[in-house]
C-alpha cells in the first residue's frame, strides 16, 4: 500500500509530461495513450527500483523510451499494425531555403501547428532530444540519461534539430517579416 501511495505522489505528477513525450514519439493520440499506459504499468511494477531523491521524471521518460524501442523492435518482427490505406503519405519536397539567424525568436512566433509539423519531420532521436531539452526544459544531463547517450551527443542532436527547424520554418518567417531581424 505504501508503494502505491508513493508511486501516486511521485510518478503521477509527471503524467502530462510523459504523455507529451509519448505523443512526440508516436505522433498518434491512441498510440501515445497506449505507450503512456504501458510506461506507467512498468513503472508501478518496478517502483521499488526507483531511487528516492532522483529525478522521477527522467526515470519515467527512460522507461517510456525503452518501452517505445521495444514496440519498434516488435513491429520490425511482426510488421506494422496499420492498414496500408491508413499510412500517411510524405508531402512534396519544398527545396532548400536559406537558414534564418535567430532560431529562438523564429520559434516563439510560429503557431503550434507549424512547429509541430516541422518537428514531425525530424529524425526521432533529434526530435526527442529537442523536445526534452527545449519543450520540457530538462537539463541536458537528464536528457542524456533518458536517451542513454553522452551529453555531447544531446548537444549535437539538439543543434542539428534546431538548424533543420530554422530551414523548414524559413518561408513562414519571411511571410511574417522576420528575415534579417535582430534582437
Amino acid at each position: 500500500m505504501a508503494d502505491r501511495i508513493d508511486f501516486e505522489s511521485e510518478a503521477l505528477g509527471h503524467l502530462d509530461t510523459v504523455y507529451r513525450v509519448a505523443w512526440s514519439l508516436c505522433r498518434q493520440k491512441d498510440e501515445a495513450e497506449d505507450l503512456v499506459q504501458a510506461t506507467y504499468l512498468k513503472a508501478l511494477q518496478k517502483f521499488d527500483t526507483y531511487r528516492p531523491g532522483g529525478s522521477c521524471k527522467a526515470w519515467l521518460l527512460k522507461i517510456l523510451r525503452n518501452t517505445w524501442f521495444d514496440e519498434l523492435r516488435h513491429r520490425k518482427v511482426v510488421g506494422p499494425s496499420m492498414q496500408a490505406e491508413e499510412m500517411p503519405l510524405a508531402g512534396p519536397d519544398e527545396g532548400e531555403r536559406l537558414a534564418w539567424t535567430d532560431a529562438a525568436d523564429l520559434l516563439e512566433n510560429f503557431s503550434d501547428q507549424q512547429v509541430i509539423e516541422a518537428l514531425r519531420e525530424l529524425p526521432e532521436t533529434q526530435r526527442l532530444a529537442l523536445f526534452l531539452a527545449d519543450v520540457e526544459q530538462m537539463p541536458l544531463e537528464e536528457v542524456a540519461d533518458v536517451m542513454g547517450v553522452p551529453v555531447g551527443t544531446i548537444k549535437s542532436r539538439t543543434s542539428r534539430a534546431r538548424a533543420v527547424l530554422k530551414g523548414k520554418l524559413q518561408a513562414h518567417a519571411e511571410d511574417l517579416g522576420f528575415t534579417g531581424r535582430r534582437r
